[in-house]
This record gives structure tokens, sequence and C-alpha cells, in this order.
């Protein structure tokens, strides 16, 4: 899908047009421009919180880092050599750990699959992170379901983890780069 192409989507979906656009995808787009004040075609870059922003976020993480990571680890060696990076975001959207090929790091930094990258929907758009914590499900968002153009090479498939009470705490992210 080209850039002009994506852009009139998204318009078409704000002005009320079917667009056979997955509903939770066109919600979030609604939302990206109606309440963040995103414009779709200003492409953003992945936004990266601060050394310390990060160390406060694994800090708060730290048991749920440790009690997921070997389990990333066993699922990352599944997907190992195809492209795949696994993302653990606290319940604020920033990715608190990460499991990706390191040969690729540049370009997954790049892409903000990578530790310390902020995926909430207000700043990155429709994205499996940001609008899972919206809406609380799991979801896929493939490649032009993303509302920023820079994240539409990817796709990303999300799933909320909740604690006993069953507040959301974190979320699962396997991306493809």
């Amino acid at each position: 899908m080209r850039d002009r192409d994506h852009v009139r989507e998204i318009d078409r979906v704000l002005n009320g047009e079917e667009t056979g656009r997955d509903l939770l995808v066109a919600e979030s787009w609604r939302r990206c421009v109606e309440s963040y004040g995103m414009d779709p075609t200003r492409p953003g870059p992945a936004y990266i919180v601060s050394e310390a922003q990060l160390r406060e976020h694994r800090e708060q993480s730290e048991q749920l880092i440790a009690i997921a990571r070997s389990g990333l680890q066993g699922l990352f060696r599944q997907v190992a050599g195809q492209n795949y990076v696994l993302l653990l975001a606290d319940a604020k959207g920033v990715c608190v750990d990460f499991f990706g090929d390191p040969r690729f790091e540049d370009q997954l930094r790049q892409a903000g699959l990578y530790l310390g990258s902020n995926w909430t929907e207000n700043l990155a758009g429709t994205c499996g992170v940001g609008s899972c914590i919206v809406t609380g499900e799991a979801i896929t968002i493939h490649q032009g379901d993303h509302f920023g153009l820079a994240h539409t090479p990817l796709s990303c498939t999300a799933a909320p983890i909740h604690d006993t009470k069953g507040e959301l705490v974190a979320v699962l992210d396997i991306s493809l780069l």
C-alpha cells in the first residue's frame, strides 16, 4: 500500500465510510485523530524514553521481568532467525524487556522495536501494544493497520497480561520487522 493510499483510507474511515478495515483498527484511527490530534501524513519516528525513565520503568517492572524472562527466552528460541522481535511492555506501554536478533539492532532501534520504546497509542498511533492497552484485548495490527506511516512495514501481535486482580500489568508483543 502506498503512503497516499493509506492516508486516503484513514480519511475515508474518519468520514464514516466502510473500507473493510477491522472495527478495532478504525476506532483506533479515529482516536488518533480526534483524541490525540495526530496527522497521518506526518511520519513520526519511534519514541524512545530517556535512560532515567527506562531505569524507572524497569525498576517498577523488576518482578514481572524476572518472572517472564524464561518464558520469553523459550518463545524467542522458537522464532529466532525469522526476523521476529519479542517485546514486554509495562502497562504504560514502555518496552521493559525485549528479544531480537542482535544483527539487526540498528534497524530494530529505528523501528522502535527496542528497549525503552514507548508504544502508547497517543504517541505511536494504532499499534499492537498501544491498541491492546486501550482495548484490553489481544490484537494483531498488520502493516497498513498501523496509523503512522513509519510503522506500516511492521506486523505486530500483542496480548494483555493481567495480575491476579485482573489489572493490566504488561503487554506481550511479537513483531515482524
